[in-house]
């Protein structure tokens, strides 16, 4: 691979990460609005919460951003760039990697989880979050600003 081009896969990261982070915090403002509470003041607790720890994303993508020249050095594939090495196959990588990753750690929980009932032979440890309405509720929240944010890339991937 080609490592001339990471600073535009660090570039299309970026903007997945802020993306996932808007989506997220849309996400949670239009659940609060329908949601029905006793009391009210403060700041949201998904502020404080969610999107303050998520922004640790946006500061990495940043980091790898500002860092991938000094950290290369000059240092390149031995190879010739092909047709697939510019900015636009970059960010469309990227699209995917951001969409398939979270999907695939889904994938692996529940498989892990599934040899653990297995080998217990019961569900009664955590078997019931299964079939929960909260579980699927939070993997929603926790997964689709992920998927927002891919969607987004892969949009400006086309005009890159």
């Amino acid at each position: 691979m080609p490592f001339a081009g990471l600073r535009d896969h660090a570039a299309a990261f970026l903007v997945a990460t802020i993306a996932a982070l808007v989506g997220n915090a849309a996400l949670q403002l239009a659940l609060d609005a329908v949601a029905v509470r006793q009391y009210g003041g403060g700041a949201p607790w998904w502020i404080t919460a969610e999107i303050i720890d998520r922004g640790r994303w946006v500061v990495f993508a940043g980091l790898l951003w500002v860092l991938a020249p000094p950290l290369l050095g000059g240092w390149r594939a031995s190879t010739s760039p092909g047709p697939d090495d510019h900015a636009g196959a970059a960010w469309q990588r990227v699209s995917l990697l951001v969409w398939t990753m979270p999907l695939l750690w889904v994938v692996a929980t529940w498989l892990v989880s599934a040899a653990r009932f297995t080998a217990l032979g019961s569900w009664v440890t955590e078997g019931l979050a299964f079939v929960s309405a909260d579980y699927y509720r939070a993997l929603l929240l926790d997964y689709a600003p992920w998927l927002m944010g891919g969607a987004v890339v892969r949009g400006v991937g086309r005009h890159v």
